[in-house]
């Protein structure tokens, strides 16, 4: 057979489990693409702008919770939105590189019993427009990372960003900023 027979039907397929997962979300506008795997959980509780793209391995937990993904949006492989019992916004042209995590809530840390039987305590993840996650970043609850920040790979956000800062380390710090032109 003709290769191009495979292409088809690569394409054909990839359009019909796109088709199957946009049917599981609140709403979803036009030009989403989805690889599989794609688990979402809460799909109730998750928005999503146009123009989606995930490479695949993609979690999206809104159970207890909500997520609100804005226009272009580009996920990398095995990226997990965990927004179980807080809430994630995600704003317009972002990046987020493979092996990354939003996790919106914290397990309780009270002795007197055991771990996983503790409620989750809900936060709030916030990305505005034009950021980028390097690969193998994690963003705890009750961050926001502003508008133009860039987070370098490896990077474990606790605390928030300021608009255009290029942040890195564990806990991230700010190392630098983004230049106005090639020129700078």
């Amino acid at each position: 057979m003709d290769n191009n027979f495979f292409v088809g039907v690569s394409y054909v397929s990839r359009k019909a489990y796109s088709l199957l997962k946009k049917q599981a979300l609140r709403s979803c506008g036009k030009g989403f693409e989805a690889q599989p795997p794609m688990i979402i959980r809460g799909g109730e509780n998750i928005s999503v702008g146009e123009n989606f793209r995930s490479m695949g391995s993609a979690y999206l937990y809104g159970d207890e919770g909500g997520i609100v993904i804005g226009n272009n949006l580009s996920l990398n492989t095995n990226v997990i939105l965990g927004s179980s019992g807080g809430k994630i916004i995600i704003g317009n042209n972002v990046l987020i590189g493979p092996n990354t995590v939003l996790r919106a809530a914290n397990h309780g840390l009270l002795r007197n019993d055991p771990i996983n039987s503790q409620p989750l305590n809900g936060g709030l993840i916030v990305l505005k427009d034009d950021v980028w996650l390097g690969s193998n970043v994690v963003i705890l609850k009750d961050v926001t990372i502003e508008t133009g920040t860039v987070v370098a790979a490896g990077s474990v956000v606790t605390r928030n960003t300021e608009p255009y800062s290029i942040v890195a380390g564990v806990p991230a710090k700010k190392i630098g900023e983004r230049a106005l032109s090639s020129n700078n």
